[in-house]
């Protein structure tokens, strides 16, 4: 019985043991979440002083690239702006001077059985005058043939045709110009029915 005594001594003193192990390594462990924990919040601490430097300064560096690109995207579309500008500048007064052209068109029409010298003489300035509308980008506008488009033709007559799809221009009363690819001064047509 002593033995036993013994034994279970010793099986006391063994698990008295392990606790006592078991206990020094929670407390290091505690001790060392501790420290950790007392490490992360020193971090936030010091995180928590430098913060708010670090953030405006992200703030203003974030502002700053916006008024950058609200810069560039001014600068762009000022230039635009001035391009466009400069090409129709002068839409008013070439608009203005568009009748002159149609008057120098009927005028070689009804000379072409006079004089031979005013007929020369016409061409030449109808000539010089539809060159100089070409340097500032006037062209004239082909209509007869084409399917009727209303943001390039102004249709003033109807007349049904044989053999002639309906929108279809039958004839150009007055003709169109374009200025860079926009339409100056629409065509006036007869379209198909």
């Amino acid at each position: 019985m002593f033995r036993l005594s013994e034994e279970a001594n010793e099986q006391v003193q063994n698990e008295a043991a392990t606790e006592a192990e078991t206990d020094v390594e929670a407390k290091e462990a505690q001790a060392e979440t501790e420290t950790a924990s007392d490490d992360a919040a020193q971090s936030e601490a010091q995180e928590a002083q430098v913060d708010p430097k670090d953030q405006e300064i992200a703030d203003l560096q974030q502002q700053l690239l916006r008024t950058r690109a609200d810069f560039d995207n001014f600068r762009r579309r000022t230039r635009a702006e001035k391009e466009e500008l400069s090409q129709f500048a002068t839409k008013k007064l070439l608009s203005d001077l568009l009748p002159v052209v149609d008057n120098f068109d009927r005028a070689m029409q009804a000379v072409s059985d006079a004089d031979e010298q005013i007929r020369t003489g016409i061409e030449m300035v109808h000539r010089q005058f539809q060159a100089i509308l070409s340097q500032y980008g006037v062209t004239p506008m082909n209509a007869e043939g084409e399917t009727f488009d209303p943001t390039r033709h102004e249709a003033v007559m109807q007349e049904a045709a044989e053999g002639v799809e309906p929108n279809v221009v039958l004839q150009e009363l007055q003709r169109g110009y374009l200025l860079h690819d926009k339409v100056l001064r629409p065509a006036m047509v007869k379209v198909s029915v």
